[in-house]
């Protein structure tokens, strides 16, 4: 009986030793994961060097920064000793337009844009509203009136929350419009969903979202002839969206949102926009933008339309 206890006892003692080894391991693997996968950041320090670690976020404070440092090892940066950086407005806005003309003999011929882009960011929300417009007048010697050569534009108002890390939902409201199409002048699409951000720096951010969305098309010289004008159907549409900021002088956006309209089949439009700016003076203020807006919409007629077109503008604020 006594040595059946002492080979219980001595069993007990192996298979707590066992648990206890077994979780020193898994809690020393979960550690290096844990650095593994930490972000690399760069700090800069008051008078102009910088250090590169891994973040150490569970031992970081707001008065603290704490990384892994490759040669010198775990380092706790006071934020004094930080250089600080300039805070980043959370409203921005800007305006641009173009205009072209020209006259011969007594014909003549005149074009013009716009574009109003402002933006609300903060941790958490994202607001971006987005209008632009075109519209072209053309008289020849032969006639009394000029006519309408173009006459159309978009409006883009949508809003994300990121709710967990590179997670965000969306609310989105597109509205384009083309006086001069035969069927569907007008053209809304309502979406909701998820979105992801693939890539999300202080210079580079690329988002990824999908999700159920409505599509209302109306207006237009034929529209009761068809079939889906003046109706409102089910649709879903993903969108991807690509910002670049890597200076002072130069930025690039990019959008693209595909929507498929449940009809009898599916019936797909495409939206694409982007846009080129340079700041020649390096103060974001001045800026030159090259713009595109490419547009496949299968329920109006035409169904594309493509414009591009150079502007001058400033920022607002």
């Amino acid at each position: 009986m006594q040595k059946m206890k002492q080979a219980l006892f001595a069993l007990a003692r192996t298979a707590s030793l066992s648990v206890a080894l077994n979780t020193s391991v898994l809690l020393l693997l979960e550690s290096r994961v844990r650095i593994a996968n930490a972000e690399t950041i760069t700090l800069t320090l008051s008078n102009g060097d910088k250090i590169q670690g891994k973040l150490v976020e569970n031992k970081s404070t707001d008065t603290v920064t704490v990384i892994d440092h490759p040669s010198l090892g775990r380092l706790e940066i006071k934020s004094a000793a930080l250089k600080s950086k300039p805070k980043k407005k959370r409203w921005t806005g800007s305006f641009s337009a173009g205009v072209t003309g020209s006259n011969t003999d007594r014909d003549y011929d005149l074009d013009s844009t716009s574009q109003l882009v402002t933006q609300y960011k903060d941790k958490v929300n994202l607001f971006s509203f987005k209008t632009n417009t075109e519209y072209g007048f053309s008289r020849s010697a032969r006639e009394k009136e000029g006519s309408t050569d173009t006459n159309q534009g978009q409006v883009d108002l949508r809003y994300s929350y990121t709710f967990s890390g590179k997670s965000n939902a969306y609310i989105s409201n597109i509205y384009d419009y083309d006086t001069l199409n035969q069927v569907g002048s007008n053209n809304l699409v309502n979406s909701i969903g998820l979105g992801y951000d693939i890539i999300k720096t202080d210079i580079t951010t690329l988002n990824l979202s999908a999700g159920p969305s409505v599509q209302t098309i109306w207006g237009g010289k034929f529209c009761e002839d068809d079939k889906n004008c003046g109706k409102t159907l089910a649709a879903s549409s993903a969108r991807i969206s690509f910002d670049w900021d890597p200076n002072n002088y130069f930025n690039l956006s990019l959008s693209n949102q595909f929507t498929g309209a449940y009809t009898k089949g599916l019936s797909p439009s495409n939206n694409f926009s982007g846009t080129i700016k340079i700041y020649p003076l390096g103060d974001k203020k001045l800026f030159t933008s090259l713009n595109a807006q490419l547009i496949y919409n299968s329920l109006t007629s035409p169904q594309i339309d493509n414009s591009f077109s150079l502007q001058l503008g400033t920022q607002l604020f």
